[in-house]
């Protein structure tokens, strides 16, 4: 069920990433000028930091999952900003729909972190 999981985590963090690389190839780089510089250069850095994220989960699932986290906490966090405050996004229906990726990032996250297992061997002789 863990592979489900990361593969469900992975395919989510993918299509983020392409759509933002699409972006920058048909528009060119920083290509969401209706935004402040600053998001415009999250949202272009995401193209970059989203597939990264694909990798260390399959390569190193902790720091991938702690890297998700970040990418998404601060997604939520950005883009809720855009929305309700600077009101330059207009459609809620994908915030909505990154909430409740995060919630599924968060609870899988739990779920799928490996503790440090390296046992100390103790020889008693």
């Amino acid at each position: 069920m863990d592979r489900v999981v990361i593969f469900v985590l992975c395919i989510c963090l993918f299509i983020a990433g392409a759509t933002h690389i699409f972006d920058n190839l048909y528009y060119g780089f920083l290509p969401y000028k209706f935004a402040p510089e600053w998001i415009n250069f999250y949202w272009t850095v995401l193209a970059v930091i989203d597939i990264v994220a694909v990798y260390l989960l399959v390569k190193h699932r902790n720091v991938g999952l702690m890297l998700t986290l970040i990418i998404m906490f601060s997604d939520v966090a950005i883009n809720s900003f855009a929305f309700y405050s600077l009101s330059i996004v207009s459609d809620s229906f994908a915030l909505q729909l990154q909430t409740l990726f995060l919630g599924f990032c968060i609870g899988s996250s739990i779920w799928l972190w490996q503790p440090n297992t390296k046992a100390t061997v103790i020889n008693v002789t």
